[in-house]
């Protein structure tokens, strides 16, 4: 396991009680999702974040790895339902902070670039927006998740 937990901003904002910009989206024991930074994500765009310190898929317990492909297929169809997403892409280079973590990006059906044209476009939100997006997939996953 790379890192330190003492330093890791990911583990900081685990432990810390403090909430990122529009609040959690989504937690549970394993995994924290919340919308991205307003100045590099346009609005939806979703980060996960491991609650354990680890950096790679290969360092994932079997309930870690099991349960990622379950909060993936409930966020791309909260998020698909709850913007203008036709399709939800899926990032996760872990090099500038090594603690696991992935970004899902709601692509429009009206954005003119696809694939990895569209994710290397500059991409960025108004507060209101990226708020009502976050609420709308918080919505979607409650009204959604099972129990």
């Amino acid at each position: 396991m790379s890192g330190n937990t003492v330093t890791c901003p990911y583990c900081l904002l685990n432990t810390s009680g403090d909430e990122p910009f529009g609040g959690w989206v989504y937690r549970d024991d394993l995994w924290l999702v919340h919308h991205g930074p307003i100045e590099s994500s346009r609005p939806g765009t979703m980060k996960i974040i491991s609650k354990r310190h680890y950096t790679d898929f290969a360092e994932m317990t079997p309930d870690e790895a099991a349960s990622l492909g379950s909060l993936l297929h409930m966020l791309d169809a909260a998020m698909r339902a709850g913007t203008d997403a036709e399709r939800v892409h899926l990032v996760s280079t872990r090099d500038r902070v090594q603690h696991f973590h992935a970004w899902l990006y709601p692509r429009p059906a009206s954005h003119s670039l696809r694939g990895t044209d569209f994710l290397n476009a500059p991409q960025h939100s108004e507060p209101a927006d990226a708020d009502r997006a976050a609420q709308a997939v918080r919505h979607h996953l409650t009204v959604t998740s099972p129990g």
